[in-house]
């Protein structure tokens, strides 16, 4: 028999301990709607438990205790959430993802509610594999949900819940993990925890690339495509690319995380990225071309007219110059974080999006460019409204002098333009690509710069961008149960201009756009 335990509490901390105490596996939680702030096992957790050597399962449960946490229209949530959940974490194929039952049904009420729900979740993952679910499936419940469960074919794996009080628990023997109540302290998790104990295979797995040391850990392939997306989870079925990995970028192979598909790392812009690549678009890397080619050539920043007092808020002239209005705030860059925290709020405040013609949308044009570039402007970054043309910096990388001259030398800048200077030349300027909104809104909390870049999908129609900006006590960033951001701060102007808002949770996302970037400027 093999001994574990299961528990809502993060045990990276307390994994070296679980160990060497005879543990052998850890049973963690996938959800969706949870708000207790440990329950959800995040990647780092997960890496943790598996460098200490212990196995890892999972169990994916939002309440599972009304008839309404059941059916089929929750089943497909789940099921595809779970599937987002164990791409996150990169949990194995093969492995297995237990679905709670956490309640002492009747046989009526587990054919009528609980049954549609497990046939949803089979459907979901079969389409999303075509007909070959990557994850085998588990019930976690009382004797009788099992057992019933495992009669219709419905789930491969059982996990007997520890209410021996509950339906045929008492004399269910085919589980493979049973569950009994703890009143012990351990390892510094308290007594939020129960003993476990499992018969040989019940689906428990290491993460993809916890293992990986040494020369290992460089980069081995790189990109043979045009382009590629690098996906949250293994399949271009129903989920979104994270964003484009380009031509020749070179990516660190984790595992192999489907037929066909591995989990890889790849980094951009200093920035780390996670997900999930089709084999056939990989190719080994020559070892003559694993070099550091210095980046672009050092180009100076470009501005049309600078210090031009007519570019103010209540005036649509000058909208290609930085904005150059009497008395406007600016931020001290060598300033403490809490100082320039306020300077960014106060410029937030005195730009007055919501209102000031330079911003307003008129014509059938917006103008979230013009307003992001007055933001960092004022903040003592740069963001381009206007940019040197090709040609001249060709001369310019040669070493000549070039005037700014609007139309000949220099070009104003859409958001879809932004987009690529941002990946081309935005380390030149200070900026740092990030991979995630937590990344944007700590660097902002801290009297930073952060900017969301999405590149309209449709030729000829400009892009997106915002800018994200410190929390106040009153305005806040969007965060999930474990604290971590889903939705930073931002301000824009756009079709709706927003002081403190954005075009709608995950804009960047949207089917409209080929791609983002988040970026940092400290």
């Amino acid at each position: 028999m093999i001994v574990g335990i299961s528990t809502s509490r993060n045990c990276a901390p307390s994994a070296p301990c679980l160990a060497s105490a005879g543990k052998a596996f850890v049973i963690r939680y996938y959800s969706r709607t949870t708000k207790i702030p440990e329950k959800r096992m995040l990647p780092a957790e997960a890496q943790a438990l598996a460098q200490a050597g212990l196995n890892i399962a999972v169990v994916y449960q939002d309440r599972a205790r009304e008839t309404d946490d059941f059916g089929t229209v929750r089943g497909r949530q789940d099921a595809d959430s779970a599937l987002a959940a164990a791409a996150q974490i990169g949990q194995p194929s093969g492995s297995a993802i237990y679905f709670a039952v956490d309640v002492n049904f009747t046989k009526d009420q587990v054919l009528t509610y609980v049954r549609p729900y497990f046939e949803a979740i089979r459907s979901v993952w079969s389409a999303a594999h075509n007909g070959a679910p990557l994850y085998r499936i588990g019930v976690y419940g009382s004797g009788l949900t099992c057992r019933l469960l495992k009669q219709a074919g419905l789930a491969e794996l059982t996990w007997l819940a520890e209410a021996t009080g509950w339906r045929e628990s008492a004399t269910y023997a085919e589980w493979d993990v049973r569950q009994a109540i703890n009143k012990k302290n351990l390892c510094g998790i308290g007594s939020d925890w129960e003993h476990c104990e499992a018969k040989g295979d019940f689906g428990a797995f290491r993460p993809l690339g916890f293992d990986l040391v040494g020369e290992e850990l460089s980069p081995t392939m790189r990109v043979a495509a045009t382009s590629l997306n690098l996906r949250d989870r293994p399949s271009a079925e129903g989920n979104r690319p994270i964003t484009l990995l380009p031509n020749l970028t070179p990516v660190k192979v984790l595992g192999p995380s489907a037929p066909g598909w591995s989990r890889v790392e790849a980094r951009l812009g200093g920035a780390v990225f996670t997900g999930h690549v089709a084999d056939r678009f990989l190719e080994p890397i020559p070892a003559q071309v694993w070099l550091d080619d210095g980046g672009p050539p050092t180009i100076p920043p470009a501005y049309w007219q600078e210090g031009r007092p007519e570019a103010r808020r209540n005036s649509v002239a000058g909208q290609a110059s930085p904005i150059g209005e009497v008395g406007r705030p600016t931020r001290d860059i060598h300033a403490p974080a809490g100082e320039r925290i306020q300077q960014l709020t106060r410029i937030v405040e005195w730009l007055e999006v919501e209102t000031s013609a330079r911003y307003l949308p008129r014509d059938g044009k917006t103008y979230c460019n013009v307003y992001a570039a007055d933001y960092v402007y004022l903040a003592g970054a740069y963001l381009p409204r206007v940019w040197w043309t090709g040609a001249a910096i060709a001369r310019l990388a040669s070493g000549r002098t070039v005037e700014p001259i609007y139309g000949k030398t220099v070009m104003e800048m859409r958001a879809d333009a932004l987009y690529q200077w941002l990946i081309d030349f935005g380390s030149t300027f200070g900026w740092r690509r990030v991979a995630s909104p937590d990344d944007l809104q700590m660097a902002a909390n801290g009297g930073g710069i952060g900017v969301i870049c999405a590149d309209r999908r449709a030729e000829g129609l400009s892009g997106h961008i915002t800018v994200v900006v410190p929390e106040t006590d009153v305005q806040r960033a969007v965060r999930n149960a474990s604290g971590q951001v889903q939705q930073p701060l931002q301000s824009q102007a756009g079709s709706k201009n927003k002081r403190y808002g954005s075009a709608g949770p995950n804009w960047w996302q949207d089917s409209r756009y080929i791609g983002h970037v988040m970026f940092v400027h400290d």
